[in-house]
């Protein structure tokens, strides 16, 4: 088995890759490859992180964002009040990559779960057997049997394990156990965990997976569900038409940095009254409506729009079109009648400044965000901007004709 470390980056390096590794990375969406002779391939702009194996290469990508402070805003995006609970934070300094810190993390949170015991609840079951058990399912038993009375389409309610809880713990185990790059104590620990949670039956990939709602009884499992959901959502299986199958635990870094700043955001600025939407619909640039709008994050009083922001992990940047996130917010300021619209970068991308927009009373702002920083001073930072966006927020700015048009 062959190791490759790559640094989420857009500096390209040249590495020795069998083909197949090329392909799996430009399929995935992993980063850009492209050959650069005598078995070579420059690979470059890197935009995922975490780990994939593909043929006889097991491939770690490492995020530029500390471990600690990544999985901190993937947890907040999913349950902001839960996730300041310090326990379910990890340590700044661990040296651990991302998938590894994950695995960790989950297998600290289960053990605590279920320390008092697997969680139980009644389940209904729909079984054919030798004897009346529950109750008999008429329709069935007329359908399926002509009407003989054994065996018995019976429906009947067990207390057992086998409840939505203890199901997304043992698929999410599961799942981490096809990563063979998690070091051997880990695998050990996953490997009794599954144990554990015999009595309870893996998902089905592809079927959905249970929404919980979290009580008194079951709310000792609540970190570790959260845990669930991270690895049930960003690992899976790929196929590449039937000749290369790529394990893959890969996060998209622009979907955490969007997910936490528009999350961020929405709390702030709601803290000033109105509503704030993430990824608002409905809304069009053209008479026809075929140039559809959809902004990251919509701040409005009803039908009334008083900020518009779009998160950028990185500014794009084209040959033709070097200003093309510019560009895209003038097109939302426009339409919705704004004289102010925002773009969130990740520190390093784009320098903050003001764009005043000629032959228009439009501005874009540019806001930079250091996600070096500790959790608490990140979030007072998004605070900060909250309260700069909702100054700026101004709804007597929206014409009446272009408030109707919006409501449509």
């Amino acid at each position: 088995m062959r190791w490759l470390q790559l640094q989420e980056s857009s500096t390209p390096e040249r590495h020795s890759i069998s083909d197949d590794v090329a392909t799996a990375l430009n399929r995935l969406d992993i980063a850009t490859v492209t050959p650069a002779g005598g078995g070579h391939w420059t690979i470059a702009n890197v935009r995922k992180v975490g780990v994939i194996q593909v043929a006889d290469f097991q491939i770690v990508i490492h995020p530029k964002v500390p471990v600690a402070r990544l999985f901190f805003m993937m947890g907040y995006a999913l349950d902001r009040e839960f996730w300041q609970d310090e326990d379910i934070t990890i340590s700044s300094d661990t040296d651990s990559d991302l998938v590894s810190t994950i695995a960790a993390t989950f297998l600290r949170h289960v053990a605590k779960a279920t320390r008092q015991g697997l969680l139980q609840g009644y389940e209904s079951y729909e079984e054919s057997l030798p004897i009346v058990r529950g109750r008999i399912n008429i329709p069935a038993q007329i359908g399926r049997r002509g009407g003989l009375a054994f065996p018995a389409q019976v429906v009947f309610d067990e207390y057992t394990v086998d409840v939505a809880e203890n199901r997304l713990l043992l698929t999410a185990a599961r799942r981490l156990l096809n990563l063979t790059t998690l070091p051997h104590q880990i695998r050990t620990d996953l490997r009794k965990t599954t144990q554990l949670l015999d009595g309870a039956t893996t998902l089905i990939s592809g079927h959905g997976r249970p929404r919980i709602q979290f009580t008194r009884l079951n709310s000792r499992y609540r970190a570790a569900l959260l845990l669930a959901e991270i690895i049930l959502e960003n690992s899976s299986l790929e196929q590449d038409s039937g000749e290369i199958t790529a394990t893959a635990f890969l996060f998209d870094m622009w979907k955490i940095f969007e997910d936490f700043v528009t999350t961020t955001l929405a709390q702030g600025l709601e803290r000033s009254g109105g509503t704030a939407t993430s990824q608002a619909t409905g809304t069009y640039l053209d008479v026809g409506s075929k140039v559809a709008l959809r902004p990251d994050l919509l701040w409005h009083d009803g039908d009334r729009p008083r900020a518009v922001i779009d998160a950028k992990y990185k500014a794009a940047k084209f040959a033709n079109y070097p200003n093309a996130d510019v560009y895209q917010m003038l097109a939302y300021c426009v339409r919705l009648g704004l004289d102010t619209g925002h773009l969130v970068y990740a520190e390093g991308e784009e320098e903050p400044r003001i764009h005043e927009v000629l032959g228009h009373k439009v501005s874009v702002h540019c806001h930079a965000i250091d996600l070096h920083q500790d959790p608490t001073a990140l979030l007072e930072q998004m605070s900060r901007l909250a309260e700069k966006i909702a100054e700026r927020g101004n709804p007597t700015l929206l014409t009446s004709a272009v408030a109707q048009a919006y409501h449509r």
